[in-house]
């Protein structure tokens, strides 16, 4: 049940306590400003977030091992490709001579 600033001022520990049960909406003008939730909810939810980003990060280290990014352009040290070759013509449209 959404409460407002001036009455989660009043009612600060029935609030806390509220918050230990469930997460608690503190609005401004019957809008969503804050939110108050338990240190263990705060706790378990930060855990979660920390786990995904090391998870996705570790994932996308091990694409960019499987999956070496090929550069078109020669930058990566590789040598020109017909592709390339094919782009520098005048008309690479055009079937070949």
């Amino acid at each position: 049940m959404p409460i407002s600033i001036a009455q989660s001022r009043q009612q600060l520990s029935a609030l806390i306590a509220a918050a230990q049960q469930q997460p608690q909406i503190i609005t401004r003008h019957n809008t969503p400003v804050a939110v108050l939730v338990s240190a263990d909810y705060y706790q378990r939810s930060e855990a979660a977030v920390t786990r995904e980003a090391v998870t996705f990060y570790q994932q996308l280290q091990q694409l960019r091992e499987t999956f070496v990014p090929q550069d078109d352009t020669g930058l990566a040290g590789s040598t020109p490709t017909a592709r390339e070759t094919d782009w520098q013509r005048a008309n690479a449209f055009a079937d070949p001579a």
